[in-house]
């Protein structure tokens, strides 16, 4: 992983934003009214550098910010693109509205570590991981420096439904909604002939996942339909620009945990049995994978229980 975030062009008329140390990443796609940004950063000063670096790149202004999903680290800096349109899928904007409540003045302002821990990895977080949990505090020491307090949230201004096109002058940008996976608004932005895709959180790239109020069985869904489209260039949400044999190794993680968890409930385990004993060792070589195993196969074991 990159120790800097970078701006990579990765088409005649398509850049990548990649984050820092596999920090989340963004992109931008030239039209000929202007820029099409996708995602805005986990924090204002990160949006700034990104922006900054477009306008030194392109010249071009802003004609619209897409947010694939509402996880903190993707809409943090929303502001910083001040003026241009927000598009995000209508669950998304719903998922906000419950989450956060009313604007004010508005925006949303993030008061204290729950709130911005919960806009960061999902609204059960605080039930994955109780308050009296050691493993919290990988959590509290992620998101606790001076940064991170009292962060301000602008909102979508629009959103759709299941797909929303821009045509250009050469190609189709097609946002596409296919259903719950990581997030319950999870969209992905097809630059269509030229055989790009980003995908957000849908994919970390080598990277162990956080699951957290995912859709397990949607987001293994929404992977395999990845694989079936005509892309050579995969942007992820987190890591470098890969391709699609990236995609099914990614996938192989959720399948191997629905079926050792769901194996581990079929034998009667506990939730506690479960979480002691499931094992992914073909990728324990991952980053994150020790912190983050036994919370996912509790966010697993809860899912499989809750579709029986």
């Amino acid at each position: 992983m990159s120790p800097a975030a970078e701006l990579k062009q990765i088409a005649d008329n398509a850049f990548a934003w990649i984050g820092a140390g596999g920090d989340s990443n963004a992109g931008a796609i030239i039209t000929p009214h202007g820029l099409l940004v996708i995602d805005s950063q986990q924090l204002p000063a990160l949006a700034q550098q990104f922006r900054d670096a477009l306008i030194e790149r392109t010249g071009m202004p802003v004609m619209r910010l897409v947010n694939t999903h509402g996880h903190l680290d993707h809409i943090a800096g929303n502001a910083v693109f001040g003026g241009a349109p927000i598009l995000a899928h209508a669950k998304t904007l719903a998922a906000l509205h419950d989450g956060l409540g009313p604007l004010v003045d508005g925006v949303w302002r993030l008061d204290g570590f729950e709130e911005t821990a919960k806009l960061l990895w999902g609204d059960n977080l605080l039930e994955l991981v109780a308050p009296d949990d050691p493993k919290l505090d990988w959590f509290k020491a992620r998101i606790g420096g001076p940064e991170y307090s009292g962060l301000t949230i602008t909102p979508p201004t629009e959103t759709f439904a299941d797909q929303f096109e821009i045509v250009l002058p050469d190609d189709v940008v097609r946002l596409q909604y296919w259903g719950p996976a990581h997030s319950d608004g999870d969209i992905v932005v097809h630059l269509v002939r030229r055989k790009i895709i980003f995908v957000s959180d849908l994919m970390f790239y080598r990277r162990f996942p956080w699951m957290g109020d995912c859709d397990l069985n949607g987001w293994i869904e929404r992977l395999s339909t990845i694989l079936t489209l005509d892309v050579d260039t995969v942007i992820p949400g987190h890591g470098p620009p890969t391709d699609r044999a990236e995609v099914a190794r990614f996938r192989e993680i959720f399948v191997l945990l629905r079926k050792r968890v769901d194996e581990a409930i079929r034998r009667g385990a506990s939730e506690a049995a479960a979480m002691s004993e499931v094992a992914l060792p073909e990728f324990a070589h991952l980053p994150r994978y020790e912190e983050w195993l036994a919370i996912n196969v509790k966010a697993a074991y809860r899912y499989l229980r809750g579709a029986r």
